[in-house]
């Protein structure tokens, strides 16, 4: 078995000979490999996977994710309802058994596309519906529950793994920890098991300004966080909906969690950061500061506070986006973070 953070780079050496072939990418093909960033990911919402008439969206898709060198998907598959049932459509009015042939139907479309990409379930698991004491997660049969969904998932509908989007979480839940020990006994090791993570809203660090509107020292501590890393196969660090109105200082808090989850990470554990391309203005998320290229550029910054050993643990960034990105999307991507 590989460790986690070589199991995509091992997958995307075929991805350098189609890269290769592609004349637009010929400079970039010709730097030095360890330079290349093969370990991008992107998520895919509840449209992609039970929308309808796809082939032409996933035949464009898969062109642009070997393009830009994106390894992995994490594809909505279903949220776990206040009745402990999995929803199955982007309603959530459906039973997902009764629509699973559909994300079967899907995970084999983009997986016959390419045998490079690795695919995983992306589900939904909110802590706070439970209607007799509004916490759940505290329950063994809900995280067996879970462990039983993610293996139909593997076993049956043909994904590679699992992504927990785990919601709200905050510091020093041992429930999340034992879920994620239930889920991984379910599914052997060697199954690779994501999370997300939570942002630090309000961490300590003079390079960022105050947030009025949230409490000071709203965030994971350090323990937690190490405890997280050291029981999933990969973090995926959520970059938005930081309350912050200014460019610069979005940047900074961006940076400030690839140097803090950089320098904590004890383990093979794989840590991406999940960048933001998405509308949908709110008072934690303004559109106009959380974009992608700022994000790349507090990625970038973060990097830049890391000894060069350190740098090469960031695993690669996954592009968070509400609609297929736009050539120029693409083109941000790519001179923000590919050709950097």
């Amino acid at each position: 078995m590989l460790a986690p953070r070589n199991r995509r780079k091992a997958g995307a050496a075929g991805l350098v000979a189609v890269l290769a072939a592609a004349a637009v990418f010929s400079a970039m093909v010709i730097r030095d490999e360890e330079q290349l960033h093969f370990n991008n990911a992107i998520w895919l919402d509840r449209s992609w996977v039970y929308g309808s008439q796809i082939d032409g969206r996933l035949n464009e898709l898969s062109g642009q994710m070997v393009d830009n060198r994106i390894g992995a998907v994490y594809a909505y598959v279903s949220s776990l309802g206040v009745n402990n049932r999995w929803s199955g459509d982007p309603q959530g009015d459906i039973s997902f058994m009764d629509s699973r042939d559909k994300v079967r139907d899907f995970a084999n479309a983009l997986k016959g596309r390419s045998d490079q990409i690795e695919l995983l379930a992306w589900i939904e698991i909110w802590t706070h519906l439970d209607t007799q004491d509004g916490y759940r997660l505290d329950e063994a049969d809900l995280h067996q529950n879970i462990a039983d969904f993610c293996r139909l998932l593997v076993e049956q509908l043909g994904f590679d793994g699992v992504l927990l989007d785990v919601k709200p979480m905050f510091s020093g839940n041992n429930d999340f920890i034992r879920l994620i020990r239930r889920v991984r006994s379910e599914l052997g090791l060697e199954t690779p098991i994501a999370v997300t993570v939570t942002a630090d809203l309000t961490p300590p660090d003079p390079r960022l300004k105050d947030v009025p509107l949230i409490a000071p020292g709203t965030m994971w501590s350090a323990d937690f966080k190490k405890r997280v890393m050291v029981s999933a196969d990969e973090v995926v660090l959520l970059m938005y909906q930081s309350y912050r109105q200014d460019r610069q200082d979005y940047a900074n808090w961006v940076a400030y969690h690839v140097e803090t989850y950089v320098k904590l990470l004890e383990t093979a554990t794989d840590v991406m950061v999940s960048i933001p391309n998405y509308g949908g203005a709110s008072s934690a998320h303004n559109p106009q500061i959380e974009t992608m290229a700022a994000a790349l550029d507090g990625v970038a910054k973060g990097l830049g506070r890391l000894d060069e050993d350190l740098r090469t643990l960031l695993t690669g960034v996954a592009i968070y986006s509400d609609v297929q990105l736009s050539e120029t999307d693409w083109n941000v991507f790519r001179e923000k973070w590919l050709l950097r």
